[in-house]
């Protein structure tokens, strides 16, 4: 039986990704080998939030379409959707603004540094 799902992103540089998640987004480290593949594999975390960093070399042949690794968007759920993208805006990262989706969330989009595509969103209840 299926118990959970952590998704891993491939990184061009794992410790760029690393201090981004962590600067950025408020993940904390919770593994690393620093020495794996060509920059290295993470765990990071944070309040039940789990996600996997890994450098191309981790796996063979890693392939990137239009320039990006894996075509997918990683939705982060949040209960201050203001001060998130606060935070992503003093971090010197331009999302876009705060839009009230047709399907019951408020959310803002950017790209992390690899070009992965990354959703925060809020229940519009919850605001």
């Amino acid at each position: 039986m299926l118990t959970g799902m952590i998704p891993m992103l491939i990184c061009a540089d794992v410790q760029a990704s690393i201090k981004f998640y962590s600067d950025v987004v408020g993940l904390d480290v919770a593994d690393r080998m620093d020495d794996v593949g060509k920059s290295g594999w993470a765990m990071m975390q944070k309040n039940g939030v789990k996600l996997m960093l890994a450098s191309p070399h981790y796996f063979p042949d890693a392939p990137k379409v239009q320039d990006r690794y894996f075509q997918a968007q990683y939705y982060f759920y949040s209960d201050d959707l203001e001060a998130m993208r606060e935070q992503v805006l003093a971090a010197g990262y331009e999302p876009t603004g705060i839009v009230e989706q047709p399907h019951g969330m408020r959310e803002f989009e950017m790209p992390d540094p690899d070009g992965h595509l990354l959703v925060f969103g809020q229940p519009i209840d919850k605001h």
